[in-house]
């Protein structure tokens, strides 16, 4: 999957919007725009602008998932188009095992340096100028009070990624889980980083801040990095039929049926038909039954030798069928998938009726992508 040029473009834009955002917040609270009424009010007490800004900024960085679903939304309809006839995955919300790792890897950073440049230009009227030897008070003074906030708020980002790697493993097959997941992290992760940035960041000890930073960095990324590659491997190998469903698994001792035995490893049955035509080469009273099948890898036809034994005569790629027809001939009924730029598959024998519901099948799926239910 290639890195886009509109993709980082966006994450940019995301990046520049939050600071600005913030920078408005920050200002507004600066300037005591709002009217207050009471001591214990939030109001216009100009001191709790660098509080602001930090809650809001950490809060905005543990949501950085959505932003990377609206970046990385470009991805599938290009996989659909490469594939035209192949059958549709379950969506994502957030996409999020479908970006490219650059671009995962690359919110954090580039977010960090947009929050970084708002807070020095906040700094620079604001009515609070922080005590020294804070974060707030020697952001423009010492670079390690820098560097605390660009790697806190990097390791937010690769925190959100962490647990959106959690929730995207179950998406395929346990949607409850991948739901439940996804939401608690949308509603915890803001929360819990919104109330560390609000009431201790700007005022942590630079000389705590900054190894807790680093820390907290190596740590997100050493989770970030597995969790994602094996909520990846998880997803893909549901895709590909690794996970038989629970009514074609292969009990112990038990002989593949056809069509089972013709399979490729990971290979998954999307559809079937089974027909029966004579083997003119032998005596007439000999029949092989044949099968028509669709996984999504292949479409074959195939001759069923003996139990356990099935031979595949000729296949085609997904990406050439082009429908089914079922029509009578001769007192039997011939089932046919159509392709584009190859002879066609036949098979005779079945009754008129599941011929019928089989060819309207594939004719759906050639023209939608997807099987009838």
């Amino acid at each position: 999957m290639k890195f886009r040029h509109s993709s980082f473009g966006m994450i940019v834009f995301f990046g520049l919007f939050i600071a600005g955002f913030s920078l408005i917040a920050f200002a507004s609270t600066n300037a005591g725009v709002a009217p207050k009424h009471g001591l214990d009010e939030f109001g216009g007490d100009r001191y709790l602008a660098p509080p602001v800004i930090f809650g809001i900024l950490l809060s905005m960085h543990s949501v950085a998932i959505g932003a990377l679903a609206i970046a990385s939304g470009d991805d599938h309809p290009d996989r659909t188009e490469a594939t035209p006839h192949a059958p549709r995955q379950p969506g994502s919300f957030t996409r999020f095992v479908r970006a490219p790792l650059p671009r995962v890897l690359l919110v954090g950073p580039i977010w960090a340096v947009c929050s970084l440049v708002a807070l020095f230009i906040g700094h620079t009227f604001a009515a609070d100028s922080g005590a020294p030897g804070t974060v707030w008070g020697d952001l423009t003074g010492n670079p390690l009070s820098a560097l605390s906030i660009v790697f806190l708020c990097w390791a937010t980002a690769n925190m959100c990624f962490a647990w959106s790697s959690l929730a995207e493993a179950f998406n395929r097959d346990r949607r409850s889980v991948y739901l439940t997941v996804l939401t608690c992290g949308l509603c915890l992760g803001p929360l819990t980083a919104g109330i560390f940035g609000y009431f201790g960041l700007a005022t942590l000890p630079t000389v705590i801040a900054f190894p807790l930073g680093l820390v907290f960095l190596i740590v997100s990324t050493a989770l970030l990095i597995p969790l994602r590659w094996w909520a990846i491997r998880r997803v893909d190998r549901f895709d590909h039929g690794e996970r038989q469903p629970a009514g074609s698994r292969r009990g112990f001792g038990r002989t593949p049926q056809p069509p089972e035995d013709a399979l490729q490893p990971g290979e998954r049955i999307l559809t079937s038909y089974l027909g029966e035509t004579f083997n003119r080469s032998s005596d007439a009273s000999t029949a092989d039954p044949q099968m028509l099948v669709l996984t999504d890898r292949r479409i074959f036809r195939a001759s069923i030798i003996a139990p356990g034994r099935t031979f595949v005569l000729e296949q085609a790629e997904p990406g050439q069928l082009s429908g089914g027809a079922s029509e009578p001939r001769n007192n039997q009924v011939i089932t046919t998938v159509l392709f584009n730029g190859r002879q066609p598959m036949s098979v005779s024998g079945g009754t008129a009726e599941a011929s019928r519901r089989f060819a309207e099948a594939i004719t759906v799926l050639a023209r939608t992508g997807r099987l009838p239910r």
